[in-house]
């Protein structure tokens, strides 16, 4: 299967039949706008079809997909919809390996009443393929979602396995190979290895032409340390990162207010950790766990959440506002300001200033 990488953006007009719809293979799902009363039937993919239509609302979608081994697919994406979207993803017969690289996607197996999905950065989800209904995930609007998902074969996993050296315990083979009710066989922390690999991915600039290429090698080496590290996966070890949980969430918290009370000083993570009481080191393993990011994307994002307040709340220029969050040059503030929301300072004034 070729290497594709694709970006799509959703416009924000009316639907018609000669837009909203992206032909693409890799999403076997029923999609519909988020409503908790009346959720709006937004498109179908289908064999029939193979189309996928939109939220009108807007957005943006990068998506590569890539073969690893004979019958492991691996998929990146990456969601900025202005929109909340809930996927209905239909029964399919392949085991469903998923890393969040960070977001705040949420899911249940089946239905609105099936067993919750926890999505969670610097995680391993292995799930089962639910044949009775498959998945509902909901992704939502206003933030960056992305993740790395994995579609394995069940079949062909004995013949994985045996050909690295890995020896599982029968019952845990059977279940992996032989259950389709959705279960759950992992949400583990993951090891150092596996941690390794997904940094190297997470790292790679998704905009250049070379991370297709990049992708598809990372891609190969994960699933060959997930393969390796399989027996202790399955074990649903921990590596403290539970216990870490709220003293991430607070050094997040900190920075941020650190960052709003002076978004335009020069801050440097030695300046940060000595505020919140940590090292250097332990600052960014914090924000890490919290936030699925650096301390200096968590600052960044940061600043241009305060930049995007400005240009809806009051009538600074472009310049006032790049000053005020933190940038002297105003190319650069654009540039950020695009990477972030899709738009430029001035054309997200536009569509959503007071």
């Amino acid at each position: 299967m070729p290497n594709r990488q694709q970006t799509v953006r959703i416009p924000s007009v009316a639907p018609s039949r000669h837009n909203l719809v992206w032909r693409e293979d890799d999403f076997n799902a029923t999609l519909f706008r988020s409503s908790p009363r009346h959720p709006q039937f937004m498109g179908r993919y289908d064999e029939a079809s193979r189309g996928v239509c939109w939220p009108s609302d807007g957005g943006r979608i990068t998506r590569v997909r890539t073969s690893t081994w004979e019958g492991a697919q691996a998929l990146y994406f990456d969601f900025r919809l202005n929109d909340d979207l809930r996927v209905q993803i239909n029964p399919s017969r392949e085991l469903l390996l998923t890393f969040c690289l960070g977001g705040k996607v949420q899911g249940q197996v089946g239905s609105e009443d099936g067993a919750s999905l926890e999505f969670r950065v610097d995680r391993a989800l292995l799930r089962t393929p639910n044949a009775a209904g498959g998945y509902l995930i909901r992704i939502p609007g206003g933030c960056r979602n992305h993740f790395v998902q994995f579609r394995l074969r069940r079949e062909l996993l004995p013949l994985w396995l045996r050909s690295l050296g890995v020896r599982l315990p029968w019952r845990q083979l059977d279940e992996l190979t032989a259950r389709d009710d959705g279960h759950v066989l992992c949400n583990a922390a993951l090891t150092p290895r596996v941690r390794s690999c997904l940094e190297r991915i997470r790292d790679e600039p998704v905009g250049d032409p070379a991370f297709v290429p990049l992708f598809q090698a990372r891609s190969m080496e994960l699933l060959t340390c997930v393969l390796l590290d399989i027996e202790r996966l399955l074990q649903r070890r921990r590596s403290g990162v539970e216990d870490d949980a709220p003293a991430a969430q607070l050094a997040a918290v900190r920075i941020r207010a650190l960052v709003a009370a002076q978004p335009a000083r020069a801050w440097t993570v030695a300046d940060l950790a000595q505020r919140v009481g940590v090292s250097s080191a332990r600052l960014q393993q914090l924000v890490r766990s919290a936030s699925g990011t650096s301390v200096y994307r968590l600052v960044m994002t940061e600043r241009l959440e305060i930049a995007a307040r400005l240009l809806r709340e009051t009538h600074l220029g472009i310049q006032g506002v790049a000053s005020e969050a933190g940038w002297e040059c105003h190319g650069r503030f654009t540039a950020a300001f695009r990477a972030h929301t899709g738009l430029s300072p001035s054309e997200y004034r536009l569509r959503h200033g007071g």
